[in-house]
C-alpha cells in the first residue's frame, strides 16, 4: 500500500472531475484516499454565525460523494473529513499530516478572471504544499491523451523532476517526452546580437543541460527510464509556458517543477509554473523541489 492520496472536495464540478481522477489513481497504485471538504469560514463573524451551516453541507456533500467513490472504486479506501479554515491552508495541513504522496485538486478555470485570481485555491495549494500536487482541469478528456511531458529548466531540479516524470511514464506505461524551451535575450539587453551563432549556442546549452538531466537519471540506483516504453527530447524556440501548454494538448500528465521556498515567498508561483496551471489543457502534476543551498 502507497502513502494515501489527500482531494480537495466542493461539490463543484471540477472537484468531482479531480475526485473520479483521485480515485483512479488510487485504484493503479493502491492507495487510500482521503476527501476533504473545508468549510471555509475565514468571512464568517459572530453576527452571522454560518460555520454550522457550512459544515452541514460538507458532509452532505461528502456524504454523496462517498456513495460515488465506493460504485467507481470498490477496492479502495475512501476517507472523508470537514475541518473548518482557510481551503488552501487546510488542504496543505491535512496533506502533511497525513503523510500523503498526492493532494489533488480541481481547477474550474470558468472563465479568465476565475482562472488568473491570486485567490485560486489550487494556485495557493500549488504553490505552498510540501507533497507534490496534481491539479485537474474540469475540461480534461483523459479517454483521448497518451503520454507524459515533463519541462526542464536547466536548474539543479531537473533530475528529480525528470526522475518523478519517468515514474510516471513507468506506471502508466506510457512514453515520455522531455521538453525544454530556450529564448532570446530582449532586444534591449547587452546580450543580444543579430548572429545566428548566439542561436546555435543558446540552443546547445539547452540540449546539453537536457542531456545532463537524463545522464542523471540513467545513473541513478532506481532508474525508472528502464521501464519507459519510449523517451523523446524536445528543445524548442518558444517561451517556456506556451510550449508546455502547447505540449499539455495530447498528454495525459504535464509534469513541472517548483523550487521550494521560505516565508511568505513559499505562498508564490514561478512564473511559467503559474501560467501552465492557469492554461493547461490537462493534469499538471507540481513537484516540491528544495532550493539549493
Amino acid at each position: 500500500m502507497t502513502a494515501p492520496i489527500v482531494v480537495g472536495y466542493d461539490g463543484s464540478d471540477s472537484a468531482g472531475v479531480a475526485l473520479d481522477w483521485a480515485l483512479r489513481r488510487a485504484e493503479r497504485v493502491q492507495a487510500d484516499v482521503e476527501v476533504v471538504f473545508v468549510a471555509d469560514d475565514s468571512w464568517d463573524s459572530d453576527a452571522y454565525a454560518a460555520s454550522p451551516a457550512i459544515r452541514r453541507h460538507g458532509e452532505v456533500l461528502l456524504g454523496g460523494a462517498a456513495f460515488n467513490a465506493d460504485s467507481k472504486a470498490p477496492h479502495i479506501d475512501v476517507h472523508s473529513r470537514v475541518v473548518a479554515g482557510r481551503p488552501a491552508e487546510v488542504l496543505t495541513a491535512v496533506a502533511e499530516e497525513i503523510g500523503a504522496g498526492l493532494l489533488v485538486v480541481g481547477s474550474a478555470g470558468k472563465d479568465l478572471y476565475h482562472r488568473v485570481t491570486t485567490g485560486s485555491v489550487s494556485v495557493k495549494v500549488a504553490a505552498s504544499a510540501t507533497v507534490p500536487v496534481v491539479v485537474i482541469p474540469e475540461h480534461s478528456a483523459a479517454g483521448h491523451r497518451s503520454g507524459v511531458v515533463v519541462g526542464l529548466d536547466g536548474s539543479e531540479a531537473a533530475v528529480p523532476v525528470l526522475a518523478r516524470a519517468a515514474a510516471e511514464a513507468a506506471a502508466l506505461e506510457a512514453p515520455l517526452r522531455v521538453l525544454s524551451a530556450w529564448t532570446l535575450p530582449p532586444l534591449a539587453t547587452p546580450e543580444f546580437t543579430d548572429d545566428p551563432a548566439l542561436y546555435d549556442a543558446l540552443e546547445q546549452n539547452t540540449r546539453t543541460a537536457v542531456d545532463e538531466a537524463l545522464a542523471g537519471l540513467r545513473s541513478a540506483p532506481d532508474a525508472a527510464q528502464h521501464a519507459v516504453p519510449s523517451i523523446e527530447t524536445s528543445i524548442v524556440l518558444d517561451s517556456p509556458a506556451t510550449a508546455l501548454i502547447a505540449a499539455g494538448a495530447e498528454a495525459e500528465l504535464l509534469v513541472v517543477g517548483s523550487h521550494g521556498r521560505r516565508g511568505l515567498s513559499r505562498f508564490l508561483l514561478g512564473s511559467v509554473s503559474h501560467d501552465v496551471l492557469i492554461h493547461a489543457p490537462c493534469p499538471v502534476l507540481v513537484l516540491r523541489v528544495t532550493d539549493a543551498p
